[in-house]
């Protein structure tokens, strides 16, 4: 039977972790709890929280929520989310990520204290995701939002530029953004940059545990949803360092084929993915290795 491994390093991040606590804890109390938007994004562990009763709403059935709490996700709300809140009298857990919220309160202030027609915020961000729509709140929507660190032409020129970070994107890219920029500005002659990695610690020691964990198997099961931006990012990193490397998003999905005559065989997954299911996985295949 080959050596089967999970990743120690995998799991939730413990921003999602709480949110999740947060809404058992109130489910089994006997609360009627709802969501906006998923709280993470992985099917398999979503459809787990709907069989353990929570709801998920989005912002526009709001109105309707009457008699149950409203909990926001790790990920953030704009300033928009709360006020809508407020009005429909709707009872919110915010269960929003400690750090996420820290971040959010640096770019208000820095929005608050700026001048715009001098300075400029600009945030690396996935586009529509709900952390960076979470942040560009905060700027009222005026800040230049970056995706492709080699595209800049939504950023001005003559403008100085206060650079944050999704709390979730690619270290590796962040830097690659800097360097673009300063390259873009000079900053040895005007120093038009003021650049400020917000990304999470958890998130710039992924990838190096990540590249140790995964280098001397001779398989790699990558468990995560298909629609989860780190997901996608980590599975390439992987993929990268490993070509061994399957991404699936549940057990079911693995073929037979794959484990012939393999030694060594990794699980690891996204941020988004539980630790219970990365068990499930390797429970599985030991079952299926011993037949």
């Amino acid at each position: 039977m080959p050596l089967i491994e999970v990743d120690p390093g995998a799991g939730f991040c413990f921003g999602v972790e709480k949110a999740i606590e947060q809404a058992e804890s109130l489910l089994k109390r006997g609360e009627k709890v709802f969501s906006l938007g998923y709280l993470v994004h992985n099917s398999v562990e979503v459809e787990r929280l709907k069989n353990a009763g929570l709801g998920v709403v989005k912002r526009e059935e709001l109105d309707g929520l009457k008699n149950a709490k409203l909990l926001f996700r790790a990920h953030g709300e704009p300033p928009s989310s709360y006020r809508m809140v407020k009005d429909y009298g709707i009872s919110l857990i915010d269960a929003t990520c400690p750090i996420v919220i820290k971040l959010q309160k640096r770019i208000k202030k820095k929005y608050v204290e700026m001048d715009p027609a001098k300075e400029q915020i600009v945030i690396f961000g996935k586009e529509r995701h709900p952390e960076t729509i979470g942040l560009l709140g905060q700027t009222e929507n005026n800040a230049v939002l970056i995706t492709d660190p080699d595209d800049l032409s939504a950023i001005q020129n003559e403008k100085k530029v206060f650079l944050y970070s999704q709390t979730t994107m690619d270290p590796d890219q962040f830097v690659k953004l800097e360097t673009n920029l300063k390259r873009k500005f000079d900053l040895q002659k005007v120093g038009k940059v003021a650049s400020h990695c917000t990304i999470c610690g958890q998130m710039k020691r992924r990838k190096p545990d990540l590249k140790k964990f995964i280098s001397e198997k001779d398989l790699v099961l990558f468990i995560s949803g298909k629609n989860s931006s780190n997901g996608k990012m980590l599975y390439q990193f992987c993929k990268g360092i490993n070509s061994n490397t399957h991404w699936i998003e549940q057990k079911e999905e693995i073929k037979h084929g794959l484990l012939e005559g393999k030694t060594q065989i990794g699980i690891t997954g996204a941020t988004s993915t539980p630790s219970w299911q990365l068990e499930n996985v390797k429970e599985y295949l030991i079952r299926i290795t011993m037949i």
